[in-house]
């Protein structure tokens, strides 16, 4: 498919593509003296001598067909044909986009996860980046280009991130287990002094009561 420009109002446009030369003949916007040019071609010429385009273009407009000006009129020409580095870069702008890296988009959804998951932080957050540093070495050695890049860094921001939420719930739900043994040992340890306590607390009575029974009897054996 070639890549054509054309001259209108004493501007050049382009690249387009031969659909869209047509197209712009059927709505009117250009005629068969409106000049164009590829690449392979020698000068410019009008669109009805151009074999191309020589059925598409309406007999009314080609009527008044002029000529591609020769060398002499040359000066009234205002368009100038592209250089082949001029076309070949403006080919390079319409070419497709670079593939995205199907890892860095498994890095930024297992991120995601990994924030929005409750209790379960870590399930996402270790493989979203081990997802994301294999696609940034991906990338970084791939000799075409490859999408992906901003992902896989925004999925290893967020796993990290649910790495650290998942370590945080765990030595905080060791530092709540050890303290709650901690508070039942010293519960028990209360309990059994207040047990032998009160196991004490009647002996003494019945001593006080044999001694002063005691006492009691050698005062009645003297009268």
């Amino acid at each position: 498919m070639a890549d054509w420009f054309y001259g209108k109002d004493g501007t050049q446009h382009g690249p387009v593509s031969d659909q869209e030369i047509g197209g712009l003949i059927q709505s009117g916007q250009i005629d068969g003296t409106t000049i164009i040019w590829r690449e392979g071609m020698a000068d410019w010429l009008p669109v009805s001598q151009v074999p191309e385009f020589q059925t598409t273009v309406p007999p009314a407009s080609a009527g008044g067909t002029e000529s591609i000006p020769t060398t002499a009129q040359h000066q009234a020409n205002p368009y100038t044909a592209p250089t082949a580095s001029t076309a070949s870069t403006a080919s390079t702008a319409y070419a497709p986009p670079a593939p995205t890296d199907g890892l860095s988009i498994a890095s930024l959804v297992c991120g995601i996860m990994a924030i929005i998951s409750c209790y379960i932080w870590g399930v996402f957050g270790l493989p979203a980046v081990i997802c994301g540093h294999m696609s940034l070495k991906k990338i970084n050695n791939s000799p075409t280009p490859v999408a992906g890049k901003g992902m896989a860094i925004a999925g290893l921001i967020c796993g990290y991130i649910g790495i650290v939420f998942q370590l945080a719930l765990i030595i905080g739900g060791i530092f709540l287990f050890m303290n709650a043994k901690n508070q039942h040992q010293l519960f028990e340890s209360e309990l059994k002094n207040a047990s032998d306590t009160e196991e004490l607390t009647p002996r003494s009575n019945n001593e006080s009561i044999q001694e002063a029974s005691g006492a009691a009897q050698p005062q009645a054996a003297e009268e």
